[in-house]
């Protein structure tokens, strides 16, 4: 790694090696190579065109076919409207990138992404490496930019002490696997608290401390009995003084941050306010949202979620290590290779995004009750369904399984319920139709199936809209609260 000492004198012989480069950067697109002897340079000969390459031979392979590749998103509002949404566009998008469209609804609280550029190797400036900065390449950066203002501005800049450089540390979220079973993992019936409440009530003044945890690089106490929530974290010292942050999404799609800073010289009380700084800010668990929110979330995310799951049935392959859950969970990270869509809300937990219906039986069927969630009218394409300990009749004779507890599959078809239905409707899983799903499971590769919920006899069902995570949440995850997030202080 080039130090910043190098970089320095790099930048003064720039000035005067740019004639030269010009001069050489001419000769070798006007002058044919030194090795040419014979070479005229009075004359000029035209570039032939190249030659048509031979056709490939057919190919002629006896291996099992690959599933189809699922179609990107789109990038307009309806799928039906936009060309990029069919696959044949996709396999060619590597050949130039595309002109970015108009945004749909998810764009509008959001800058529009920076033009696409594409720059040669050979223009590409040396790469700094951050992280692994030394304490000498440390201080002759902070001297080059003291420089800089000093005579940019006309200020005198004392020195500095180099116990004085800020460092950071920041430690990624842990690898998504698929979750143990928690009983509270989803929301319930009766339930009004958020999960981060708890946690933010922890960094009150009042509460007390036992301990200084951390100064041991672990997160909050309160998070050790909670079942995997998604974290990111990071740290940051200014000479004595340390300040931890983190970032945590809960299962009910609530979100806390927290910090806390402390003298890492000196043993502190944890409860002396004074010594150790804390502080948390939260979004409670999201509210509901319209009929146009859901629909535009579902033309922006369920095609793709459909057709990605569609695309291992026949195939004989299992979606990453053939969990249930897997399906679901790698059908929404396949939108990080999109940069024109909006960041969905991750699977954490069995939580899949916007809840839209959640329903139970008992007594062999007797006994139905559930409820209906947000603004649209019906079920869609690329929805997730999660079921626990359900028992479905399959025909006259047969029933099915789903969940020993749980059971995550894909619904590649749309649901109209039997009756017309608004937020908070009491709706029974009798009426709100036949679920076509794709699923999968150890020992059993992704297939299609139905599943009639008139036929529920026993169990707990949840069905999920994916959704963009600052449209429902109001921010993304992250160690710090962002400035325009306007969440709530304790």
């Amino acid at each position: 790694m080039p130090s910043f000492a190098e970089l320095r004198e790099r930048a003064a012989k720039a000035r005067d090696t740019g004639l030269t480069k010009l001069h050489d950067t001419r000769d070798k697109y006007s002058s044919r190579s030194s090795k040419d002897a014979s070479w005229n340079p009075d004359s000029r000969h035209t570039i032939p065109a190249p030659s048509t390459p031979p056709a490939d031979p057919p190919h002629t392979s006896s291996a099992a076919p690959t599933r189809p590749r699922p179609p990107p998103p789109p990038r307009h509002g309806s799928l039906m409207a936009s060309s990029d949404s069919h696959p044949d566009h996709h396999d060619h998008e590597d050949s130039h990138p595309p002109t970015l469209p108009s945004r749909s609804h998810y764009d509008q609280a959001q800058p529009n992404p920076p033009a696409y550029t594409q720059a040669s190797e050979s223009t590409l400036t040396p790469k700094v490496d951050w992280a692994n900065m030394t304490v000498e390449d440390k201080e002759t950066l902070f001297s080059w930019l003291d420089e800089f203002f000093e005579s940019r501005f006309n200020i005198t800049i004392p020195k500095r002490n180099s116990n004085s450089t800020a460092q950071v540390n920041s430690r990624p979220m842990p690898p998504v696997t698929a979750p143990a079973v928690n009983m509270s993992s989803r929301p319930t019936f009766s339930s009004t608290n958020s999960s981060t409440l708890d946690l933010a009530s922890y960094f009150l003044p009042t509460t007390h401390w036992e301990s200084a945890w951390y100064t041991s690089g672990e997160l909050a106490p309160p998070l050790k009995d909670e079942a995997s929530p998604n974290w990111t974290a990071s740290w940051s010292s200014r000479g004595s003084n340390k300040t931890i942050h983190a970032g945590v999404l809960f299962s009910d799609l609530s979100m806390c941050w927290y910090s806390v800073s402390f003298s890492t010289i000196s043993r502190s009380d944890p409860n002396d306010t004074r010594a150790v700084v804390r502080s948390a800010r939260y979004l409670p668990r999201p509210s509901p949202q319209d009929r146009t929110t859901l629909v535009s979330a579902s033309e922006t995310y369920g095609e793709t979620i459909a057709a990605f799951a569609e695309s291992f049935v026949g195939s004989g392959q299992y979606c990453a290590q053939g969990e249930c859950w897997d399906l679901a969970n790698e059908a929404l990270k396949q939108f990080d290779q999109y940069d024109y869509v909006p960041k969905p809300v991750p699977s954490i937990q069995r939580t899949h995004g916007h809840l839209i219906f959640e329903g139970k039986a008992e007594n062999s069927g007797a006994v139905q009750f559930g409820r209906w969630r947000g603004g649209d009218d019906r079920i869609r394409r690329g929805d997730i369904v999660e079921w626990r300990n359900v028992r479905v009749k399959m025909g006259s004779h047969a029933y099915a399984t789903l969940g020993t507890p749980d059971h995550t599959a894909i619904i590649t078809g749309e649901a109209v319920p039997r009756v017309a239905v608004t937020d908070g409707l009491a709706i029974k899983p009798s009426e709100v139709g036949t679920l076509e799903v794709v699923e999968q499971s150890v020992g059993s590769p992704p297939k299609k199936e139905r599943y009639d919920l008139s036929q529920l006899q026993e169990g707990e069902v949840w069905i999920y809209r994916p959704i963009a995570m600052e449209v429902y949440i109001g921010a993304t995850l992250a160690a710090q609260c962002p400035d325009h997030v306007s969440a709530i202080s304790v």
